[in-house]
């Protein structure tokens, strides 16, 4: 019995030990298994199509899902602020060009202007390659220009002033009206200049400054309606930006402050040409009175010298009416209607409170332009001329080449006497072949950005300069308007002190194209104290000149360029002119 029970146990002794055995082995073929699993998973998850990958996805959704719904939010607060991409043409990737009653779209064709329609797709190209719609190859840097109806005369047409649109299409333009340019909403970054770019030594006494003939780099984007959007990314607002984001230009913006309009645009109208004479030379009859008289006769006489009574105008006539009012009070006859064409001698002799009374005037009951209400023609502000310069200076205009100054300096003897001298033509005498002048470097751009006379613009320092209200008292406002922008006055009413504190203004081809040098007064002068790009004028307005002034005259020569900025007393001068804008 105890043996047999001795037995028993050994037997159950072995058959455990055997079981236990058994599990060890199971055990570790299980667990070879699993981590073999887990290495296929691994490794799938590596090759980016397993566990991880799939996680990975899911992330990135949900956080487009999230920006998508950010834009959404964004796109429905723009509307209801009155933003839309309505205007944008989806194919040539711009705004497309808003046309006012009196405009005629034209096209370029071998020598002459041919008149077209809104529709035709070779009208305009902005980009910096060719373009087919169509089946029709659209030149790339063409620019969309249009014609106002006063002198225009169109092959067949008896009344151009008065035609439709439809009956002029494909019609030769024997005699061009007005012309002005499409400037459509941008977004822009900049590339500024270095320290070490500015290199050249100019020396004045004892003052010591650098200048450059170097520029920097822009790039553009075209945005959507007057939204601030490039498809589905959205420009950025503000100072200090530029470099890094692309930023709107203030020119489009509501912004009244830094050179806006008081709603947002997809962009506006900027005269091709600075303006000219209307009509012919000794002939008073020849050009169309504006609404708008002479509200000082009191100039600098290029000739004698001196500051007196300029009596004679270009058209031969006496400026001082009939009145017992003599000297600075002297009130002047109606100004005659300026033309913005080219090979016309600049208008020069007119105060800037009178060009900006004669820009707002160009819609007025009577105008030749056949322009009405629905348009709103100004003097050019310096955001828009801003806006101008850096467009040209981009892919989409000279590609970050310098613009050939316009040098056409003239006074023709069987025309003018000596008080009626004029310092320019505009397109430098014969703009079809001058297209170098030309801001696309083509016939389609804008001319006289380089040279010509200074383009005065409706943008001045407000120091309480007695010359405000002595020659721009039509322009004098309190605050900025969708007009006229103000400037603010440094700590001493000097160039480089009002320089530095206006320097949060962007987008007008000042601060962001120029750089203040070591000194922070003035004594340097011209570029000396700080300098622009490609060497020119940078002369930053102060007590003794307030208003602020482009281009330059093209008899400077190398400091002429559409960065160049100078100040100016505002009074008749011979080599000081005007350019329009219609929004």
């Amino acid at each position: 019995m105890n043996k047999n029970l001795k037995n028993k146990k050994v037997k159950a002794k072995q058959r455990i030990a055997k079981t236990n055995k058994g599990i060890t082995l199971v055990a570790l073929i299980i667990t070879i298994i699993v981590l073999l699993i887990l290495a296929v998973v691994a490794i799938q998850a590596v090759k980016g199509d397993g566990i991880l990958a799939h996680a990975k996805n899911a992330r990135d959704k949900w956080e487009e899902a999230q920006r998508n719904e950010e834009i959404a939010l964004d796109q429905l607060t723009d509307s209801l602020k009155g933003q839309t991409t309505t205007g944008y043409n989806e194919e040539k990737k711009v705004n497309a060009p808003e046309l006012k009653t009196g405009m005629v779209p034209v096209k370029y064709d071998t020598d002459h202007w041919v008149v077209t329609t809104k529709d035709d797709p070779e009208w305009y190209n902005y980009l910096d390659t060719d373009l087919t719609i169509d089946e029709k190859n659209v030149e790339a840097k063409r620019w969309a220009n249009v014609m106002l109806r006063d002198g225009l005369k169109v092959e067949d047409i008896e009344d151009a002033s008065t035609a439709s649109i439809d009956s002029m299409n494909g019609k030769k333009v024997n005699t061009e009206g007005s012309m002005f340019v499409w400037i459509p909403r941008f977004a822009y970054k900049i590339t500024k200049l270095t320290v070490e770019d500015y290199k050249d030594e100019v020396v004045s006494g004892s003052h010591t400054s650098t200048v450059t003939d170097r520029a920097g780099t822009i790039d553009i984007i075209f945005l959507q309606g007057n939204t601030d959007y490039y498809g589905a990314k959205k420009a950025t607002r503000g100072t200090g930006k530029s470099e890094t984001e692309y930023v709107v230009h203030p020119s489009f913006t509501n912004d009244v402050n830094l050179g806006g309009w008081d709603r947002e645009l997809t962009g506006y109208w900027v005269a091709k040409f600075e303006a000219g004479f209307s009509g012919t030379a000794g002939d008073p009859n020849s050009a169309k009175d504006s609404n708008v008289y002479y509200t000082r006769t009191f100039g600098s006489n290029q000739v004698t010298g001196k500051n007196e009574d300029i009596l004679n105008n270009y058209y031969g006539e006496k400026q001082i009416a009939e009145s017992k009012l003599e000297g600075e009070n002297a009130k002047g006859k109606a100004i005659k209607y300026p033309t913005f064409t080219g090979n016309r001698l600049s208008f020069n002799y007119i105060s800037i409170g009178d060009s900006y009374s004669l820009c707002l005037s160009l819609n007025a009951s009577g105008n030749p332009y056949k322009l009405n209400n629905n348009s709103d023609p100004h003097l050019m502000k310096n955001s828009e001329w801003g806006a101008v310069a850096y467009l040209s200076h981009s892919k989409y205009g000279r590609s970050g080449t310098e613009i050939t100054r316009n040098e056409y300096i003239t006074k023709p003897n069987d025309t003018l006497t000596d008080t009626q001298i004029s310092w320019a033509t505009t397109g430098g005498g014969n703009y079809k072949e001058n297209t170098t002048q030309s801001s696309t470097g083509n016939i389609y751009g804008i001319y006289d950005l380089s040279g010509g006379i200074n383009d005065r613009v409706a943008s001045y320092v407000n120091n309480g300069s007695e010359y405000i209200a002595k020659y721009g008292a039509s322009m004098q406002v309190e605050s900025s308007t969708k007009y006229v922008t103000l400037y603010q006055q440094g700590e001493s009413d000097e160039r480089v002190p009002n320089y530095i504190v206006n320097k949060a203004f962007y987008g007008d081809a000042i601060e962001e194209t120029s750089r203040i040098g070591d000194s922070k007064t003035n004594d340097g002068n011209c570029y000396y104290d700080y300098s622009t790009w490609f060497h020119s004028f940078s002369y930053y307005p102060d007590n003794n000149y307030p208003f602020f002034t482009r281009g330059c005259i093209g008899s400077n020569g190398i400091l002429a360029g559409s960065f160049a900025f100078d100040g100016t007393d505002g009074l008749l001068k011979d080599a000081s002119g005007f350019r329009a804008v219609i929004v």
